[in-house]
C-alpha cells in the first residue's frame, strides 16, 4: 500500500501542474467549474492523508465528496443554467444556500447527457452505479461502516479506494485541462494517465 500511495503522490504532482496555467477566461461558468476542480483535488489529497493515518472509514467517506465535486464541476461548465451558475457566486446566506440544493448528483449526471463528452458521462454513470450505495452507507454510518470498522479493512479494499480516488483525480485533471482552453495540455493529461496506469483503475483503453 505504501508503494501505491507514493505512486499516487507522483500522479497528483503531475496533475497539479495544470492549475498553474489558470482557466481560459474569467467568466462565472468557467471560474465556478475551475474552483470545484480544485475542491476535488483537495478531497483526493485528504483521502490519501487519511489512509496514511489508518483512518480508513473517513477516507472512504471522503471519496463520495470527491465524486460530487468533480460531477458538479462538469455540470457547472456544460449543463447548468446561467442562473444556477450566477447563484454560485451569491453572498452566502440562508437564501442562497437553499437555492443551491438542486440538482442532486443523479440529476446533474442526467443533465450532462448530450452536453459533456460521452466518455466522461459514461464514467460518471459507472462510478455512481457501482459505488454510490456503499459510499452512502459509510457516510451515513450504515452497515458498511459498522462491519468494516469492527472487523478491519482488507488491504485490497483500501487499495481499490485509492485507485478509485486516483481515477476521479484523473477526470478532474482532464476537466481542468479543458478549462485552460489549451489542447496541448489535454493531450498531456492522456500521456500522464498512461505513465501512471498502475495506480489507476482499469479504465484506460489499450494502446
Amino acid at each position: 500500500m505504501e508503494d501505491l500511495l507514493e505512486k499516487s503522490e507522483g500522479l497528483n504532482s503531475e496533475f497539479c501542474r495544470i492549475f498553474e496555467y489558470g482557466p481560459v477566461d474569467k467568466s462565472k461558468r468557467t471560474s465556478s467549474s475551475w474552483i470545484m476542480c480544485m475542491v476535488a483535488v483537495e478531497h483526493a489529497s485528504s483521502l490519501r492523508q487519511l489512509v496514511m493515518c489508518g483512518n480508513y472509514t473517513s477516507a472512504i467517506c471522503i471519496i463520495r465528496s470527491q465524486f460530487e465535486a468533480i460531477t458538479r464541476a462538469a455540470w457547472l461548465f456544460y449543463a447548468a443554467s446561467d442562473q444556477k451558475v450566477k447563484n454560485t457566486f451569491s453572498t452566502l446566506s440562508e437564501l442562497s444556500q437553499n437555492a443551491d440544493q438542486k440538482p442532486n448528483n443523479a440529476e446533474m449526471i442526467k443533465a450532462l447527457d448530450g452536453k459533456a463528452p460521452d466518455e466522461a458521462v459514461l464514467m460518471f454513470k459507472e462510478f455512481r452505479n457501482v459505488q454510490w450505495k456503499a459510499l452512502n452507507s459509510y457516510v451515513h454510518a450504515g452497515i458498511h461502516a459498522l462491519q468494516r470498522h469492527g472487523s478491519g479493512y482488507p488491504v485490497q479494499l483500501i487499495e481499490q479506494i485509492i485507485k478509485s480516488s486516483n481515477g476521479l483525480l484523473s477526470m478532474t485533471a482532464m476537466m481542468a485541462a479543458i478549462l485552460t482552453g489549451n489542447p496541448l495540455i489535454i493531450k498531456d493529461i492522456i500521456r500522464i494517465q498512461y505513465r501512471h496506469e498502475d495506480c489507476l483503475p482499469d479504465l484506460l483503453p489499450k494502446e
